[in-house]
């Protein structure tokens, strides 16, 4: 996969004509080249400023309107969806079929990754951790969740794969609207 260059975006806001940063995005994803975020903003804004492109930056509205625009927000909707289907998963107590398939690998996802991941994007809405780092955290903070749930639970009579995923599944979600309105105030004020 290229990377992101100074001719290669020329190149393609050339070919494809994008009126806005998001229909940018789109079409360096179709032509395969890697985005960055933190490096693709500032060459536009430089590109811009020599008048070699025009693009147009549509002012960033409410949360609301950041979460309908599916393509920067899309992370967001797959992050509920696996949490509440790995909900109503455990609570039918799926024991066979495609849906036990579904079930651990969602599983895995809510115990492992998903709860430390959002927290590291809540954390550093920016990118100022690479993503190696930010799997690396995610899977050391959602490990460290689900061990302390465990045991939180365990006290007392509570201790039953409904409850902790219960409480995972609330906590998910809470900090999945957390990192996404964390999210959309960096890139109103980075715009």
């Amino acid at each position: 996969m290229p990377e992101l260059t100074r001719e290669t975006l020329i190149e393609a806001i050339r070919k494809h004509r994008p009126s806005t940063i998001a229909s940018l995005k789109k079409s360096l994803t179709q032509e395969g080249i890697r985005l960055n975020d933190p490096k693709l903003l500032p060459m536009i804004e430089q590109l811009q400023s020599e008048g070699t492109i025009k693009l147009s930056f549509r002012p960033l509205g409410s949360f609301k309107e950041y979460l309908a625009d599916v393509w920067s927000s899309w992370w967001f909707y797959i992050v509920i969806i696996v949490a509440v289907s790995e909900l109503f998963f455990v609570i039918s107590d799926v024991q066979n079929g495609p849906l036990l398939f579904l079930r651990i690998v969602f599983g895995l996802g809510v115990l492992g990754l998903i709860p430390g991941f959002l927290t590291v994007l809540a954390v550093f809405p920016g990118g100022g951790v690479n993503t190696l780092e930010k799997i690396a955290l995610g899977i050391f903070l959602s490990i460290l969740m689900s061990i302390t749930i465990g045991v939180v639970l365990g006290i007392g009579p509570l201790f039953q794969a409904s409850n902790n995923i219960i409480l995972l599944t609330g906590y998910v979600i809470l900090v999945d609207v957390t990192a996404g309105y964390r999210r959309y105030s960096f890139v109103k004020r980075s715009r």
